[in-house]
């Protein structure tokens, strides 16, 4: 009987073995795990427009940690396709805007971000950037602003989103 129950003992152990080494055994560029966060609109999609054309379309904002940096948030923004209308976006199928991080926390107060940014009719474009935002809870919004101006005049709600920073 004690052999019975020792050799289940071992059967059941290399499974679990077998199954732990298989389950860590994946690729190295698998998506990085994203920051938990709570949205003030359970999304993290938005919508948005740009510079001419009356261009339109959608965002998807994505937060993650950067490996090494403490304090640091990679803000991704994700264009869900773009359209626009006439002969002016026939000719230039891009809208262009500014997309940003404001952020208060350990590293600032009320601390804006800006980056250019151009989306075209293809999901999928991409603007990523780096922000110091410093460890602990942090409160960010990210939105898009006008292209030109030297403030930052919002044009799209955005999301506003709590976020713990490692």
């Amino acid at each position: 009987m004690l052999h019975i129950k020792r050799a289940i003992l071992v059967v059941i152990s290399g499974v679990l073995l077998g199954a732990g080494l298989t389950a860590g055994a994946g690729a190295g560029d698998a998506a990085p795990q994203q920051l938990p966060r709570w949205s003030n609109l359970f999304t993290d999609d938005f919508g948005t427009f740009g510079d001419h054309a009356g261009c339109h379309g959608a965002l998807r904002v994505g937060l993650t940690g950067v490996p090494h940096k403490r304090g640091v948030v990679r803000a991704t923004f994700t264009s869900l396709g773009f359209t626009g209308n006439g002969a002016g976006w026939r000719r230039d199928p891009n809208c262009r805007m500014r997309v940003g991080v404001a952020f208060t926390g350990s590293g600032g107060y009320a601390v804006y971000k800006l980056f250019p940014a151009s989306f075209g009719r293809k999901p999928g474009q991409r603007v990523v950037h780096d922000v110091r935002t410093g460890s602990g809870l942090v409160v960010l919004s990210a939105a898009t602003y006008q292209l030109k101006s030297r403030l930052p005049v919002p044009q799209s709600y955005g999301i506003n989103y709590y976020v713990i920073v490692p």
